[in-house]
């Protein structure tokens, strides 16, 4: 007798097929909007919790630092995004990834929360590419001084997505059945270039066919119609662009843009 392998769809068609033997609750009725309210509910508590607050309360000092240095405009929007709960179907296929992974997608006691890294995140834009590593830097740094335990890293993958990742914790409640629990959850902070940002969101859907391993490379390395062969290249000669940007500005000794 074979047995069918389990798919992103399987858990999205039935949740509980695959991970409730894992963490029986989350076969329960209800359990995936639940959970997805409770992460909208999650971003604005780390929105306004005291690590996010000594962000915007430093924002303006570090654009003027970066202004003195560079003489060019650190973010695309003077107003940092907000705080934003990850989608329920992307959820579901993260988890099931990570399962296959033999990763642990659940505690073992405690509320059924998912380990993720982004159940709830945002996505910061700068100018240039030095501003990226900038704004990581002092990420990192406010992160440790408020207990935060923040990561950064520097992703650059083969199929041209570059960004600075930076996760942090943030204890919150996780709301189940009319009662609430405490939990810790990891946030996580995308930051990336005004050039990738567009790339990004432009592609999105590539890299997630990508992410999937769906399709191997031959099938669209010598193929210049296939969207994965554009989406690809371009991330590479964005991210190529981007530091001659960054080159060209320092070179010329020019003031870039008007500070924001």
């Amino acid at each position: 007798m074979v047995t069918k392998k389990a798919t992103p769809e399987t858990i999205i068609n039935d949740p509980g097929a695959t991970l409730a033997r894992i963490r029986p609750e989350v076969a329960l009725p209800g359990y995936w909007e639940n959970l997805l309210e409770n992460c909208k509910v999650w971003a604005g508590l780390v929105e306004s919790a005291a690590f996010w607050r000594e962000v915007k309360s430093n924002k303006e000092a570090w654009r003027n630092e970066y202004f003195q240095s560079t003489g060019s405009s650190l973010l695309c929007n003077p107003v940092l995004p907000p705080f934003e709960a990850k989608g329920i179907r992307r959820i579901q296929e993260k988890l099931l990834e990570s399962h296959e992974a033999k990763k642990l997608v659940f505690p073992v006691e405690g509320p059924p929360v998912p380990i993720l890294n982004d159940l709830v995140r945002t996505r910061i834009s700068c100018l240039y590419i030095d501003g990226v590593e900038f704004l990581g830097s002092k990420l990192l740094e406010t992160g440790k001084a408020f207990g935060a335990n923040p990561v950064r890293t520097r992703e650059g993958t083969i199929d041209g997505y570059f960004a600075q990742h930076l996760t942090f914790q943030e204890d919150v409640f996780f709301g189940l059945g009319g009662g609430k629990q405490p939990v810790r959850i990891t946030c996580e902070v995308q930051i990336a270039s005004l050039l990738a940002t567009r790339m990004w969101e432009a592609s999105h859907p590539h890299y997630e066919i990508a992410r999937k391993g769906e399709g191997a490379p031959e099938e669209w390395q010598w193929n210049p119609k296939d969207p994965r062969f554009l989406a690809r290249q371009l991330g590479h000669m964005i991210h190529l662009a981007d530091g001659l940007l960054m080159q060209l500005r320092e070179a010329s000794g020019t003031q870039g843009l008007k500070k924001d």
